[in-house]
């Protein structure tokens, strides 16, 4: 057991590789030391494990010694298949004992969710140790549902998506143009926008040299994510089928999609239909946008609509013959808009369709298009500006927004505020 451990943690054998610094880091470090749990959730291969070594490196940098760091992965081969809190004694009983018996202690428990009732455990360890846990999962719904029944009130959460496209600069060494003015973006930047947008934002990836690698690590991202945080978890036996609508939700990005239509596709009931879009919804894989409303009732009987939760995986596993740029950066869009409004985001339609809507209290704040191309023909223009004028009378103090991907010439003259893409993404 001690070997095990040793292979984990910096005091043994393990150096742990911190990488490029990611901007996740700089927001949890003001917790580093208060009593709160904190929580790390995100898609598998996010950078999870890399911003617990970042913070390991700013806990040592505050003198905290580097045995009383205790690390652990719960996807060790090494460790029983059936993990219990029983294991988790053990493995701390062991870390006490021989590195570390006294003093206060920082634990950095990584996959927790596959340890049986774990909530239980760090909920005692948190209230009767002299100790500071971070935790880590890959399980929207599953660490949620957890945390909210037994961590109320003692957990700090923070949600670890792949990289922003100002982090993507970073990892590749380019300085984002220091001006705020709508123009158009210099070479450089444009060329590191369409690599975003076709391969999208996991670390690994990012920094990859060829595109056939680039390629490899997502397909095997995508097969990862559904046999270890879908297949496995819920113990699916049409392997195959999962992965085919998996595949198709990535394919239908930013269109409405119904369970029904789903299951009618796929030939299997609804109540499986709604099983496995909602866990490759838990598992980050996509969205699944819910039309706007105040009363559930009315949200509950309009469609969906999907979007891809990182494009690499969507552009490298998706199944279409045309291009789908303008679809594939209105997904992109709504990552970014997930990322500031977490749960608020909404569509809605009435006879046009509103891409996104904001609703801050009670109340719609703000009303997003995005038009990636046609903007300097009047036809196009007039339909998207209908389509605000429509909403508008709906949501009259809602400010009004358009994304394209550059701006047209006479863009100062629109009724709402046009930003072009690499502004918008790289002003979040």
């Amino acid at each position: 057991m001690l070997d095990t451990l040793e292979k984990w943690n910096r005091w043994g054998s393990n150096q742990l590789n911190s990488k490029i610094l990611r901007s996740y880091t700089a927001l949890i470090t003001p917790y580093i030391h208060t009593e709160e749990i904190v929580v790390l959730t995100g898609p598998r291969r996010a950078g999870k494990s890399t911003i617990l070594y970042q913070l390991m490196d700013v806990l040592e940098s505050h003198g905290v010694p580097r045995e009383a760091l205790f690390h652990m992965n719960f996807e060790e081969p090494r460790l029983s298949s059936k993990l219990t809190t029983e294991m988790l004694d053990k493995l701390y009983e062991c870390y006490r004992e021989h590195v570390y018996p006294k003093g206060k202690a920082y634990l950095f428990l990584d996959e927790i969710q596959n340890v049986e009732e774990w909530e239980r455990w760090v909920r005692a360890r948190n209230e009767t140790e002299n100790v500071k846990i971070f935790i880590t999962g890959s399980s929207a719904k599953l660490m949620s549902r957890e945390i909210s029944t037994l961590l109320t009130g003692r957990h700090l959460s923070f949600e670890i998506l792949p990289l922003s496209f100002f982090e993507f600069l970073n990892f590749n060494q380019i300085s984002p143009p220091s001006h705020k003015r709508p123009v158009d973006a210099p070479p450089i930047i444009k060329q590191a926008l369409n690599n975003y947008i076709k391969w999208g934002g996991f670390p690994a990836v990012t920094l990859a040299k060829t595109e056939q690698h680039k390629r490899s690590i997502l397909l095997e991202y995508f097969d990862d994510i559904l046999y270890k945080d879908i297949v496995l978890r819920h113990q699916i036996r049409d392997v195959i089928g999962l992965r085919n609508i998996a595949v198709h939700l990535l394919s239908q990005t930013s269109k409405l999609i119904s369970f029904q239509r789903v299951s009618n596709i796929f030939q299997v009931s609804e109540d499986t239909s709604k099983n496995y879009c909602s866990y490759i919804q838990e598992a980050f894989i996509v969205e699944m946008l819910s039309y706007y409303s105040v009363k559930a009732s009315i949200r509950q009987r309009h469609p969906h609509k999907v979007h891809a939760m990182d494009l690499g995986i969507r552009n490298t596993v998706s199944i279409t013959n045309s291009k789908d740029e303008g679809r594939i950066i209105e997904s992109l869009v709504y990552q970014n808009l997930r990322t500031r409004h977490g749960n608020n985001v909404f569509y809605w339609s009435g006879n046009q369709e509103i891409d996104f809507v904001i609703q801050e209290g009670n109340n719609v704040t703000q009303l997003w298009q995005v038009a990636i191309d046609g903007l300097e023909e009047q036809k196009v223009i007039n339909r998207e500006l209908s389509a605000f004028e429509e909403a508008k009378k709906i949501f009259p103090e809602a400010k009004m927004f358009l994304v394209t991907k550059s701006l047209p010439k006479k863009w100062n003259e629109f009724p709402c505020t046009v930003i072009p893409l690499w502004r918008f993404l790289l002003d979040s």
